[in-house]
């Protein structure tokens, strides 16, 4: 499953320059609203064979940059299964990127492309998570530290085996809990 798909990337940009950044320059445009149509899966009866040619057109162009997106994403470690709105930012982001092409590039489609790159390096060095914890785990169990926190000072209890709280302030200097 792709971390996004077109109506993910028609949500973050808009129908317009989804057109213009798709469909191929030596083609007329397509009325505004064409793509929009063909995206949510509306009937193209309404529209030219010319404009449903070059929506075909754009179509196929937006699928590459989202499937060239969606195989980056996936050298970062990132499962296909996993489906979040980040990844799909960032998909869309990059896919963004991808059909704005060298010859077009804006400098706010650098920096965006620039950060969602940045992101996943950051996933993938370990810095930050972009897999969502798994509701269905099994819950650690055993060998738990359990931290609270107090506005006091605070000691160590270990009632149990490699079990302990830090949960009660003290009273006594620190050195005398340890002793």
């Amino acid at each position: 499953m792709p971390f996004a798909t077109r109506i993910d990337l028609l949500a973050r940009s808009n129908a317009r320059r989804l057109a213009q950044l798709a469909i191929p320059a030596d083609i007329a445009m397509p009325p505004d609203d064409a793509l929009r149509v063909a995206i949510s899966g509306g009937t193209m009866g309404d529209f030219t064979q010319a404009d449903q040619d070059a929506i075909e057109l754009g179509l196929d162009a937006i699928d590459k940059a989202l499937a060239d997106a969606n195989a980056l994403i996936l050298t970062y470690g990132i499962p296909a299964t996993v489906q979040t709105t980040l990844l799909a930012r960032l998909t869309s982001t990059i896919a963004l990127y991808y059909l704005q092409g060298a010859e077009r590039m804006t400098d706010d489609v650098q920096r965006a492309y620039d950060g969602a790159i940045a992101t996943l390096k950051s996933h993938a060095r370990g810095e930050i998570n972009l897999i969502p914890a798994d509701p269905t785990a099994t819950p650690i169990v055993g060998d738990v530290i359990t931290i609270t926190s107090n506005t006091g000072r605070y000691r160590v209890n270990s009632d149990v085996d490699n079990e302990f709280t830090l949960d009660q302030p003290i009273d006594q200097p620190f050195d005398e809990v340890w002793q």
